[in-house]
């Protein structure tokens, strides 16, 4: 559970960055890590998959990074794609 609860802290910082970076605007009562997922499965022309857990969610992604860039990694995880983003977009 500790995993997930700082996956979870690192989608957010992601979505502050994001913010910051003016690439997303959030809604009210919506929360930065909602707001950070949203946007990077819009990013990538993806329907973002309700009802799963987390972990799923974030490998979805990162089938998709896989796909898309023509990363040398043939198969991320789901703290590899948080930190493929996390690089990206420079979040500390």
């Amino acid at each position: 559970m500790m995993k997930e609860t700082y996956r979870l802290e690192r989608i957010r910082n992601l979505g502050v960055r994001l913010q910051e970076l003016e690439l997303v605007s959030l809604s009210p009562g919506k929360s930065y890590a909602s707001a950070a997922l949203n946007f990077l499965f819009a990013d990538h022309q993806l329907e973002r998959p309700s009802g799963l857990p987390l972990e799923h969610t974030l490998k979805t992604l990162g089938e998709a990074i896989v796909a898309k860039r023509k990363v040398r990694f043939t198969n991320l995880d789901a703290d590899a794609v948080i930190d493929f983003f996390c690089r990206l977009y420079r979040v500390h």
